[in-house]
This record gives C-alpha cells, sequence and structure tokens, in this order.
C-alpha cells in the first residue's frame, strides 16, 4: 500500500503530539517494510529513515505559510501525485481535495477546545473551531490516544463508538532508569540548579495547571518541607507572565523554583532520573506522556486525577485533585520522607510505563490503514 501522512509535527520543536508521531512513524516502516510511506511536511522532519520505503515530500509553498492554511491547501495535490491509498492526518485537520477512494484517517489528541476552551489561545481554538468537526465527519477512522478522548467524542459530538480506534502513544526506550545521584549532579551542573529538586514537564499554558504548583510550594514552605526546589521544563506558552508574576507574588525564590525552558530530548531521561519527584498537576490532557516517561526512568509521580490520569497512570502513582493545593502538598510530603512508599511507587510506575509501546501503537495503526505487518513482526 501507499500511505500518505501529515509529518507537520515531525518538522517542528518535539512535544508530546510530535513525539507520537515520531514514535509511530519509526515503528511503520520496520514493522512492515513492504508498503511505501509518504511524509508530507512544509520543513525537514529530521529523522533518520530508511529510504527505500519512506518518501519525504518536502513543500515550502511561500515564507512563513501558517501550517494549517499550508495543511490545507497543498498536501490534497501532494497526496494525489504519489496516488496514496491511505491518507492519515496526524492532526484533526483533514486537507479537502484527498481524492475519493482514499482511506482517510485523523488522529484527535483531546478536545480541550470543546472542554477548556479559556485555556486555548485565540488562533489555536480558531483552526480548531473551523476544521476538527469537519475532519472528524469526513474520516473514515478516527485514532484517539486514549479511551477518555474517545469517550469525549462520542458524548460531545456524537461520533459513532465504531468509527473511533484507540491507539496509545508508547514510550521510547531510552527513558530507563539512570544512577540518580549520577543524573541529579549532570542537570545540577548542566543548568546551574539545585542538585536536589522535584521535576515537572509542561508548556506554560493555563489547562498545564502549573499555577497549583505554586500554592503547593508555599504550603510545603510555610510548613518547613520545601526540602528541594521545583524545576519546570517546557517551553514558553500563552499567558505564561502571569504564572511568573505568580510566582514573585507567593515570595519564592528562584532556589525554590526554576524555569528552565525546552530541555533537549538527550537530557530527558538524566532530569526525570535525577528528580525526587515528578509532578503533573494539568487539568485535562489527552494521554499525558511526561508522567509515563519519568515512571518508566524510576521516579515517583504525584498527578492530578483529572481524565485520563486514571485510565494512564492507574495505581502506579498517586492521584490528587487538580483543585486541591493542600492535597497535593500533602502527598508530595509522604513521597519525600517515606522510602518504602518511593520504592513502592517506583516499582509499580516501571511495571507501567512498559505496557506502553511504539511497536503495539504502529500494529494498531496499520490495522486502521488496512495494511498488514510483516508475519510475526510483533
Amino acid at each position: 500500500m501507499r500511505i500518505g501522512i501529515d509529518a507537520l509535527p515531525l518538522s517542528r520543536q518535539r512535544t508530546g503530539i510530535g513525539n507520537y508521531v515520531q514514535g509511530l512513524v519509526e515503528a511503520l516502516p520496520r514493522l512492515a517494510p513492504q508498503h511505501e510511506y509518504f511524509l508530507y511536511a512544509n520543513k525537514e522532519v529530521g529523522l533518520n529513515l530508511p529510504e527505500g520505503c519512506v518518501h519525504e515530500r518536502i513543500d515550502r509553498p511561500f515564507r512563513r505559510c501558517p501550517e494549517s492554511l499550508w495543511l490545507a491547501s497543498r498536501v490534497a495535490s501532494l497526496a494525489r501525485k504519489d496516488r496514496v491509498d491511505v491518507f492519515w492526518s496526524t492532526s484533526p485537520i483533514l486537507p479537502p481535495g484527498i481524492p475519493d477512494g482514499v482511506r482517510k484517517i485523523c488522529t484527535v489528541y483531546d478536545l480541550v477546545w470543546l472542554r477548556f476552551p479559556e485555556t486555548m489561545t485565540a488562533k489555536n481554538l480558531l483552526v480548531h473551531r473551523m476544521f476538527a468537526r469537519k475532519a472528524v465527519d469526513n474520516a473514515d477512522q478516527v485514532v484517539v490516544i486514549s479511551r477518555s478522548t474517545g469517550e469525549d467524542l462520542v458524548r460531545l459530538m456524537d461520533v459513532s463508538p465504531g468509527k473511533i480506534k484507540l491507539v496509545y502513544p508508547g514510550i521510547d526506550e531510552r527513558y530507563k532508569p539512570e544512577d540518580a545521584e549520577k543524573a541529579a549532579e549532570y542537570i545540577s551542573v548542566k543548568y546551574g540548579v539545585p542538585r536536589r529538586y522535584m521535576a515537572a514537564v509542561a508548556t506554560l499554558e493555563p489547562r498545564k495547571n502549573l499555577r497549583l504548583l505554586v500554592d503547593v510550594l508555599q504550603i510545603l514552605k510555610s510548613a518547613g518541607e520545601l526540602t528541594c526546589a521545583l524545576l519546570i521544563a517546557g517551553g514558553s506558552g500563552w499567558k505564561n507572565s502571569n504564572l511568573h508574576r505568580e510566582v514573585q507574588a507567593a515570595g519564592l525564590t528562584e532556589h525554590e523554583i526554576r524555569f528552565l525552558g525546552y530541555v533537549p530530548d538527550e537530557d530527558l531521561r538524566s532530569f526525570y532520573s535525577g528528580a525526587q519527584v515528578f509532578l503533573f498537576p494539568s487539568l485535562y490532557e489527552g494521554f499525558g506522556i511526561p508522567p509515563v516517561e519519568a515512571m518508566a526512568c524510576g521516579t515517583p509521580v504525584v498527578a492530578s486525577d483529572a481524565r485520563p490520569m486514571p485510565e494512564v497512570l492507574g495505581d502506579a502513582a498517586i492521584l490528587q485533585s487538580p483543585t486541591n493545593a493542600n492535597r497535593f502538598a500533602e502527598a508530595i510530603g509522604k513521597v519525600l520522607a517515606d522510602k518504602s512508599l518511593r520504592s513502592g511507587l517506583q516499582r509499580a510506575g516501571m511495571r507501567r510505563a512498559a505496557g506502553f509501546r511504539y511497536e503495539v501503537g504502529a500494529e494498531q495503526l496499520l490495522q486502521v490503514f488496512g495494511a498488514p505487518t510483516t508475519v510475526g513482526a510483533v
């Protein structure tokens, strides 16, 4: 089969969606090299993929074309030229003009634009309102990354359950435990931060609910229990200036909370492994890859109980309400003080994380495509 893929998430700085698409795109030709894969993007994707069955189609129509406009206006003609049998949109945008007879798949990661529109930028909200519902209606199958997102599609968009296919993210093999002291030392030296720290990974945007962690740090500090700094890795989102003002208003110093900005992939394993505890207070997610990566590295996790965290993390993490700073602080204090609790969370977390593999997701995706894998590949 000839499989067209929207590769835009691979052409930008990697975050959760980019890592999800990369993991699947790398696994597909390993599992089924008999098919041809056409990657469509407006910039180089920067992956080392087999040349025989993978073809990059880099199209630069004009300078600074918005990605949503490029995808909607350019990709259908590229797919027609390549005579694809299947087109997989890795976002909830299906390019108009994909030929009849081509199987159309779109991926929906979450329904933030319907459930928490106030946490989105005006631009992203407009794009989703313009394209998402039409893409879901026109797709032959809709891929979701958690059961929770699938349930939201049924409840909020009246999508038939039979049209929805679950393909969980996987965790890259590089995420495994390092020596905790050496990892913490490496992060301390490279980023100029304390050796003993708590970790969080999130774009600085309202949905990630980092404001709660400011309250948590205040509570721990007031109780004399703030024994390590909080390091937050992640790119700037929107309204991030408010968060910085709140940190200042709370009287927290850079020895108590530090924003590291984007941390490259090659440092994330050390960042997770060196942390005393990983914190994830998000209000809503499609899946929530960072806490699973942290668990794979043997780091205890305290996360929100918002959907889909119970589905993803199970009993391998401590889950608390994303609106209750006191309960969050209490859970963190217990993890930091109780070695037995830490050890139990570390073992349970590594077992849980081991269940998420991109080879399994790619196998499921190939079934959605109607493209058989190599016999015995998995």
